[in-house]
């Protein structure tokens, strides 16, 4: 160790201690030691004269003495940190996380959806892709959902970047959340006209690899439907647990429908956490695909290991639900995405991201059952101790005030949009009434035991559309699951295994029941029309009659709209510009309509 002192008159002593404190004192020449600045008026004495206790001792326990001040404020500081700042704010509200009981007030005062006892009887359809930039398959996405009479899309991220720091690797996948949530909260706050109700349903789906072959109709049926049968199930887990019905938190009512995936991907690793093993089961049969249901067999191929596994994951290439409840879960999600940014996580997937949000409301549910199983008409019990700790820091953060529940639920049932991929050979194109041709793919397929295919669905017998009146659905060639027993509304094209995304991209439009007739169709849904807004679904819901009509401004020009959050929000934009780039090969519309015509 060695400790320097600068004295006036340049006098400078080094001293040095080792082992038993030997020290040495060199001078520096002109120094005074008779100068009382000097470190000693004695420096010229023998150096082992300075070695006295009555010197050396005292400042030595002074520097014990700091030294321990400091360990002690150390200590206590890292005390007061861990009291502070990782409990849940225990010491802030003592009488809340930490309680053990809670009162019918604590359970009224948390955050859940509102129940609106009239929801609006009329309302509007809208339909939303995310798409940078133009190409083929952004067409045939389009004119498959023009030629069955859903609205004309909006596009969101049309032209847009995607080098944000914090998106990372998953710009566009995170954008299309942020633009989304962005049109609709534009749409309710009525700049572009009166024409938007929270009760109006959005659609959003992927913009490149999304085949529509079912009309409008067909998918608000299915989505009502599934809503009452997700509903129907969550009643009965409630009542399984005697939850009286005077319980102040009611059972949540779905209201977002996003598809499934077989393969819970991905996981924590991608910036976010789904927390999968709170979910609840998929509700399909426990045979479903035979005695090897649910088994993942050791595999190089990520794709096809989790062929035989019932889905129960989230895959965002469909997401439905009301403008209101949507608006909320997107809020939810931005939330988690500036709060990710600010502590420097990756983002890789806006599925996940998604996922996240259905993870927390799981979690939320797991904790309000519990709560409901110890309720006695006034009061119940919060033991927090024996709670998983994931559960203890969603009902921590509830009672602080935080919203978990948003109503948000799956496809199980794979009838709207499910992806193929893990399921590349459980589909393919049918005619449903044909009962030789579904058995034939059925067997081909591997489906065990009977049939599940038995005719035309009756919500696609009752399709009141005029251009569609004259079509016959069971003699026509429909995509169709064999082992879900589903013709979907859409077929979505991840299929990635040895290529065939790309290649039945290529190779499959022509297989579409409505490609013969694609520009016949086409032509007549883009024709301009001075009567009120189309009738897109005329539905019973529990004894009442719901109606829902395109937007208003799908009668003034029918033509795909680019939403930006700057002014104007919603501008319209060709064919041409979404169909291909300029100078790359083939027409769009030779390869769209495949009959020589040219444009339209």
């Amino acid at each position: 160790m060695t400790i320097s002192f600068l004295a006036p008159k340049d006098d400078h002593i080094t001293y040095t201690a080792t082992g038993i404190f030997f020290l040495t004192m060199r001078r520096v020449p002109d120094a005074d030691p008779e100068d009382a600045s000097f470190p000693s008026a004695q420096s010229a004495r023998p150096v082992l004269s300075l070695w006295k206790p009555s010197w050396f001792i005292p400042r030595y326990f002074k520097s014990l003495r700091w030294i321990v001040v400091a360990l002690t404020f150390i200590v206590v500081s890292w005390a007061t940190y861990v009291g502070v700042f990782t409990s849940p704010l225990d010491h802030a509200l003592p009488n809340r996380q930490n309680s053990q009981i809670l009162s019918k007030a604590d359970l009224n005062s948390l955050a859940v959806p509102p129940r609106i006892s009239k929801p609006s009887t009329s309302r509007r359809l809208r339909l939303f892709m995310p798409a940078d930039s133009p190409h083929i398959n952004l067409c045939k996405t389009i004119m498959s959902a023009v030629a069955m009479g859903y609205p004309m899309p909006i596009l969101l991220n049309w032209k847009r970047e995607y080098n944000r720091p914090s998106w990372h690797f998953a710009g566009s996948h995170i954008a299309k959340l942020e633009s989304l949530l962005g049109a609709i909260e534009v749409l309710l706050e009525g700049t572009e006209g009166d024409d938007a109700d929270e009760d109006d349903i959005a659609v959003l789906v992927d913009a490149y690899d999304m085949w529509f072959q079912l009309p409008p109709s067909v998918l608000l049926e299915r989505y009502h439907l599934l809503n009452r049968e997700a509903d129907a199930r969550l009643r009965k887990q409630w009542a399984e647990l005697n939850i009286g019905a005077d319980f102040p938190i009611l059972p949540p009512r779905q209201d977002i429908i996003i598809t499934t995936a077989k393969d819970c991907f991905p996981d924590f690793y991608s910036g976010s956490d789904p927390r999968y093993e709170h979910w609840p089961s998929s509700p399909m049969p426990e045979d479903m695909y035979g005695e090897d249901t649910d088994k993942v067999p050791w595999s190089f191929d990520p794709a096809r290991k989790y062929r035989k596994v019932r889905p129960r994951c989230v895959n965002s290439g469909l997401v439905m639900g009301s403008m209101g409840a949507l608006k909320q879960a997107l809020k939810r999600s931005k939330h988690k995405i500036d709060s990710m940014a600010m502590k420097g996580r990756q983002l890789w997937s806006d599925q996940a991201l998604i996922g996240e949000v259905i993870g927390d409301q799981e979690i939320w549910r797991e904790w309000v059952k519990h709560l409901g199983s110890s309720w006695n008409g006034s009061l119940t019990f919060n033991d927090r101790d024996s709670l998983d700790p994931a559960v203890r820091g969603i009902a921590d953060a509830a009672i602080l005030g935080q919203q978990f529940e948003y109503g948000i639920g799956l496809d199980y049932n794979f009838t709207t949009a499910p992806p193929t991929c893990s399921s590349e050979e459980d589909g393919y194109f049918v005619n449903l009434s044909n009962k030789s041709n579904v058995r034939e793919e059925s067997e081909k397929a591997g489906v065990p035991g009977e049939v599940r295919i038995h005719g035309v669905p009756p919500e696609l017998r009752k399709v009141n559309d005029t251009l569609l009146s004259t079509i016959n659905w069971g003699s026509i060639p429909l995509y169709t699951d064999f082992f879900f027993g589903t013709t979907p509304v859409a077929i979505h094209h991840n299929a990635y295994v040895n290529g065939l995304k790309g290649w039945r991209l290529k190779n499959w439009w022509d297989k579409m029941w409505y490609y013969p007739q694609l520009r016949h169709l086409v032509t007549q849904r883009l024709k301009p029309s001075a009567d009120t807004p189309a009738l897109l679904a005329e539905l019973d819901l529990e004894g009442t009659k719901i109606v829902y009509m395109s937007p208003k401004e799908d009668e003034e020009y029918r033509k795909a709209k680019v939403f930006s959050p700057l002014k104007p929000n919603f501008t319209p934009v060709e064919l041409d510009a979404v169909c291909q780039k300029h100078g790359h090969g083939v027409k769009w519309y030779d390869e769209l309509f495949g009959d020589n015509k040219g444009p339209l």
